[in-house]
């Protein structure tokens, strides 16, 4: 993979981490009923860490 790709590839997992982040916190604090509002919150919080996980992963092979 070319260094400009690896930089837009982990650019791109940076926004999309970003707006989950900002997705989860207004989820959580919303007036969802508890079911959805934590149910919801979990999901965002796997994808976080997968997110997370493929930046960890990304960074170590440069």
């Amino acid at each position: 993979m070319s260094s400009s790709t690896a930089t837009s590839s982990r650019t791109l997992l940076a926004a999309l981490l970003a707006v989950l982040a900002v997705a989860e916190v207004v989820l959580v604090t919303g007036d969802a009923a508890d079911g959805v509002r934590y149910g919801g919150g979990a999901v965002l919080a796997v994808a976080i860490l997968a997110v997370v996980y493929r930046l960890s992963k990304g960074a170590g092979t440069r």
